[in-house]
């Protein structure tokens, strides 16, 4: 089949992009599936159930010491890179994708439900307590508020990975050059420096993030194949929706920076987070409603399924 080079701005993409747009979702997870699939497994072989994971001696033992190795770096840093784990911080922060990939935003946007809805209902379920609740506060390092209840899985982590795996499989699909794979491994080694934090900060367990990241990281795959479908995300961003859709993301900003803080750099990471919302609305609401084309975005999983049909095979979903 030809390579097609019309513009992306009309109804079609290159064929060499059609190719990489497709993706296997099973293919990205079943890392998160192993990963559960491990915990069950230490679970089991440990006894006690989840809740007493917080009793294990060699959980304890690792906990005190990455914690005692993260402080090394500044606590301050810490509180900075843990507030990027939450998602009312992390979610604005990524709204500038609304300016030229907005199916990206759309697929971070569309983990929401998912992630919540699993961590909330994961966590009253195991009823892990956190370390400070465990452990004399005496014997690691507490920054911020100490934490008692609630432990297992780690929410700020199932933010961090959901936001990462809704960006990755779409921007990447299905991984062929070295810079796709750089992509990739960008991208989990920041979710994982953001799950690191809760360490760091004293208020998660290690297996807590463990769990944490396949979660996210199934949530966010969900949001990845929820944004194939464009119409949604269409309307809001392009349609009737577009209006309420910016006017939100800019009171979302201001808010933000009107949110309480303790340091310099958490108050720069709340000013940027709020900042790129407020560019996105401002964005939202000045540009001209498009009805009559979709973005590249969105014509590349149509063009993706003709082409799959026209050659009798399937589409790579």
């Amino acid at each position: 089949m030809a390579a097609d080079r019309r513009p992306e701005s009309g109804n079609s993409i290159p064929a060499s992009r059609l190719q990489r747009g497709a993706w296997r979702p099973w293919v990205w997870a079943t890392p998160a599936f192993i990963t559960l699939v491990l915990v069950g497994l230490l679970v089991s072989w440990h006894g006690g159930g989840i809740a007493g994971t917080a009793s294990w001696p060699e959980q304890q033992a690792v906990f005190i010491a990455w914690n005692a190795n993260f402080a090394a770096l500044p606590p301050s840093l810490w509180s900075a890179i843990t507030l990027l784990g939450d998602s009312t911080v992390l979610m604005p922060m990524l709204a500038l994708f609304v300016l030229g990939r907005p199916r990206i935003w759309a697929a971070v946007l569309a983990s929401v439900p998912a992630g919540a809805l699993l961590s909330t209902s994961v966590k009253h379920w195991a009823g892990v307590p956190r370390p400070a609740a465990v452990l004399d506060q005496t014997w690691f390092n507490l920054i911020g508020p100490a934490l008692h209840h609630n432990s297992f899985p780690s929410g700020h982590t199932i933010s961090a990975f959901a936001a990462a795996a809704a960006v990755l499989a779409t921007c990447v699909g299905r991984p062929q050059r070295g810079r796709d794979w750089v992509l990739i491994a960008c991208g989990v080694l920041t979710a994982t420096l953001i799950a690191l934090s809760r360490v760091a900060v004293g208020a998660h367990w290690p297996l807590d993030l463990a769990a944490g990241a396949a979660i996210g990281w199934l949530a966010g795959l969900s949001g990845a194949a929820l944004a194939r479908h464009p119409g949604w995300w269409h309307w809001l961003f392009f349609g009737a929706g577009r209006p309420a859709a910016g006017a939100g993301l800019i009171l979302w900003g201001v808010l933000l920076w009107l949110r309480p803080h303790q340091t310099l750099i958490c108050a720069a990471v709340l000013g940027v987070a709020g900042l790129s919302a407020v560019v996105a609305g401002f964005s939202l609401l000045t540009a001209g409603r498009s009805r009559s084309t979709l973005p590249a975005s969105a014509t590349a999983d149509s063009s993706v399924r003709e082409a799959s049909v026209a050659s009798g095979r399937p589409s790579g979903s």
